[in-house]
């Protein structure tokens, strides 16, 4: 495993339609890492198995971008909230030094992308969990598990 993949699992809420009741629930265990794709840019990038395993594909990819707010919430917790359509997010990690060690390569990205003029319009549209015409909200599993790309 590469030493900027970290083991964890991933937790999401639907936004809810006014109630505020809705649960967490958790859509499985992935490796985190901050990695560069093509045309999103810098992203946090869930893969199902560890680098160079038999298993890798990417389960989820969010392109960081300007106004992004990423929590530590405790030692071992990051959050962030989709600022579209209010969904939240949450990673578990296995340990405070793997959740600071995401947190920190976050954090140089966001802070770069906010001195570029402009970018967040022309890169709001490349969430890559986000189709285009896709409902808000909406089975986050299914959505997930449609845009996992296998390697060749």
């Amino acid at each position: 495993m590469a030493t900027d993949d970290y083991p964890v699992q991933l937790i999401h809420r639907q936004a809810s339609g006014g109630g505020g009741n809705s649960q967490w629930h958790n859509l499985g265990a992935a490796y985190a890492a901050i990695r560069f794709l093509r045309p999103q840019g810098s992203s946090l990038v869930l893969y199902a198995g560890p680098d160079g395993g038999t298993q890798q594909r990417i389960v989820f990819a969010y392109p960081i971008l300007p106004g992004d707010a990423f929590e530590r919430m405790d030692g071992e917790t990051l959050y962030w909230a989709e600022p579209e359509c209010g969904d939240e997010f949450a990673l578990c990690f296995v340990d405070k030094a793997a959740c600071a060690a995401v947190c920190g390569a976050i954090s140089p990205v966001t802070k770069t992308l906010a001195t570029l003029d402009g970018i967040t319009d022309r890169l709001a549209g490349l969430r890559v969990a986000r189709e285009d015409g896709a409902p808000t909200g909406g089975d986050i599993a299914g959505r997930l598990a449609a845009l996992s790309i296998g390697r060749p």
